[in-house]
């Protein structure tokens, strides 16, 4: 009886717990905030402190008061209203970041607390902090006119056909005039926005060139290359930039259901070892491509790793079940040793819409 009594004591205890923690969860009454994450974007050290607000609005059928806030970081503090927040009106948490030494991407927690809520209701502030470089010589090797750069070439990445791609490129101005954009080359592309952080740059110090690539509006695919020209007021030539992106098509995610439905790709062989070979021997060969879904596929692009390597298909489209043939020449002539070949397809195929075919060999 007595072992009873005390199973149900415990039982009881344990049921009395959770009901209790329901209800602090429950009675937790919070602030809407009109953003719980700002985004600062791309802050350069030597600019000091960068200031943000968050606002919250009491919806609530309670006064509200901040009680106290915590940061993750020294680098961010924060300062709040102290005054009592009534039903229907908003609070300030204005926060303040100072960026560092450390570079890169960043997200600070600011967790803010209040009578109504002991657990604290959490907050984000993010962006990218470039440091400022202890030797620019070092930093920045690469002159044209009095303009420093870290590379000679812009790398704009990977960039997916339904949303711009952004890059920075750091700019110091080593000249004894500001650094402003004129104007830019008539034949600059529509799918490239330009624009520079500020829009003058003092000397003596750094700005950011801003670059917006849009690979649908480029309407082509794989590592394309071409000239970025700019001119600068006071510059007596243009400025100009190797512009490098690799452009991919972009899928949604499919269904598991419709994974035999949708355009796929077959190819028969897609790792060839054509041995050993003479330098003087001219390569034929064929693949066989087959459309293994049941929508039409289409082939978008081909393309080979080399001049030495022609292909020919012989269509850009395939329905539900179809083969054709794809033929290749290698000219190995002038080559010697182990050798590697790519034919790269682009098609939309949405689960592999990029496939390579490597060819191997031993040329003597």
């Amino acid at each position: 009886m007595i072992k009873m009594k005390t199973q149900l004591l415990l039982i009881l205890f344990v049921v009395l717990s959770i009901g209790v923690a329901d209800a602090q969860e429950i009675e937790r009454k919070l602030l809407f905030w009109e953003n719980r994450t700002i985004d600062i974007g791309t802050v350069l050290e030597e600019n000091g402190l960068v200031e943000v607000e968050f606002l919250g609005l009491n919806q609530t059928d309670s006064s509200i008061v901040i009680s106290d806030i915590l940061t993750d970081c020294g680098c961010t503090t924060a300062a709040y209203s102290k005054d009592t927040i009534y039903q229907s009106k908003i609070g300030s948490v204005k926060v303040n970041f100072n960026p560092d030494h450390r570079g890169g991407a960043f997200t600070k927690m600011i967790v803010v607390r209040t009578n109504q809520d002991i657990y604290g209701d959490t907050l984000y502030l993010q962006g990218f902090n470039i440091p400022f470089p202890n030797d620019l010589e070092e930093a920045y090797p690469v002159r044209n006119q009095e303009i420093g750069m870290r590379l000679s070439a812009i790398n704009m990445g990977n960039v997916y056909t339904h949303e711009p791609r952004r890059k920075l490129l750091e700019l110091y101005n080593f000249g004894n005039d500001s650094l402003t954009i004129s104007s830019i080359s008539d034949s600059f592309p529509e799918y490239l926005k330009i624009n520079m952080v500020p829009n003058s740059i003092p000397p003596n110090r750094r700005g950011l060139l801003v670059l917006d690539y849009d690979g649908q509006v480029k309407n082509d695919l794989g590592l394309v290359e071409e000239q970025l020209v700019l001119n600068f007021e006071g510059k007596e030539n243009p400025v100009e930039f190797k512009l490098l992106a690799n452009i991919f098509e972009y899928f949604d995610p499919v269904l598991k259901s419709m994974e035999s439905v949708v355009p796929r790709l077959g190819i028969n062989e897609i790792d060839i070892d054509l041995k050993n070979i003479s330098s003087d021997q001219i390569i034929n060969r064929e693949l066989k491509l087959t459309n293994q879904g049941q929508e039409v596929l289409e082939i978008r692009k081909v393309i080979a790793n080399c001049e030495c390597m022609s292909v020919n298909l012989e269509g850009k489209s395939l329905l539900g079940g179809e083969s054709m043939q794809l033929s290749y020449t290698f000219d190995p002539k002038g080559r010697r040793g182990i050798d590697h070949k790519h034919i790269t397809l682009f098609t939309n195929d949405p689960i592999q819409p990029v496939r390579t075919i490597v060819i191997r060999s031993m040329i003597k």
